[in-house]
């Protein structure tokens, strides 16, 4: 699907992102539709190869900058967006940022070598909910777009292992300060079912709560942490449980 403005795209994008999560775990149209953002041919070619033959894919668009994602995305209307790290003209974050601030609903998996740590943290934290490295397997490309649709964030083994040396690295003896401390209780819990992937209904459901309460919580937290999106407090929650796994591990050896 077409649109003559960016602000037509964007407010469909709005209504869409309400309506993705009507069914738990399931997204809200098949096949689900890839855009593909990669610096190199070779890099474009391979995800399209993986890609072709899955019934519940689809691919409808491929770009090489950063520059001309934006109107790919605007033109093409996908629920996926996966982004070969690092990308021309644009730095991981400020990609995100600017995508999702367009368009709410899209889904953004980053693919890259797995060097910069730091800069695929950054990238999670600014709304992207899925990393993998460049030799991924056709299997686990699949598995991750099929995941990151339902809105659950999805790191390769290799990126959760290198987040635990990190959070290490930066204890140098010393706690590490998490925001979701700054959290109530309720909102601790109301952040995990997001991570989980839970609309704001079955959240409501599985704390008996009313969905104006959820809001209203949700509200707060988004406020304390100084986010706008869900896959952002997600990211934010799968990082405070990282790091206390890896403050949990110091301390018993």
């Amino acid at each position: 699907m077409k649109y003559r403005t960016l602000e037509d795209r964007r407010a469909d994008s709005q209504e869409r992102s309400t309506e993705t999560h009507s069914i738990i775990g399931s997204p809200h149209r098949y096949p689900i539709l890839v855009v593909i953002a990669g610096s190199t041919e070779i890099m474009r070619a391979g995800l399209r190869a993986f890609l072709q033959g899955e019934e519940s894919l689809k691919v409808v668009a491929e770009t090489d900058t950063a520059g001309n994602l934006l109107s790919t995305v605007q033109q093409c209307n996908p629920d996926i967006v996966l982004i070969e790290s690092p990308l021309v003209r644009g730095t991981d974050a400020d990609i995100c940022k600017t995508l999702l601030s367009a368009f709410p609903s899209i889904r953004i998996i980053l693919i890259g070598s797995g060097d910069g740590h730091a800069t695929f943290h950054k990238a999670l934290e600014a709304g992207a909910q899925g990393f993998l490295l460049t030799n991924v397997r056709r299997v686990e490309l699949v598995q991750a777009i099929h995941t990151v649709a339902k809105g659950v964030p999805y790191l390769c083994s290799e990126a959760v292992t290198e987040t635990f040396r990190l959070l290490r690295r930066q204890q140098n003896g010393s706690p590490i300060t998490s925001p979701v401390q700054a959290l109530s209780r309720q909102e601790r819990r109301i952040i995990a079912l997001i991570a989980e992937g839970c609309t704001n209904k079955e959240i409501a459901l599985k704390l008996i709560l009313s969905e104006k309460t959820v809001k209203n919580y949700i509200a707060n937290l988004y406020t304390k942490l100084e986010i706008e999106r869900r896959s952002q407090a997600a990211a934010i929650y799968v990082k405070a449980q990282f790091q206390d796994a890896s403050m949990g591990s110091s301390m018993s050896a």
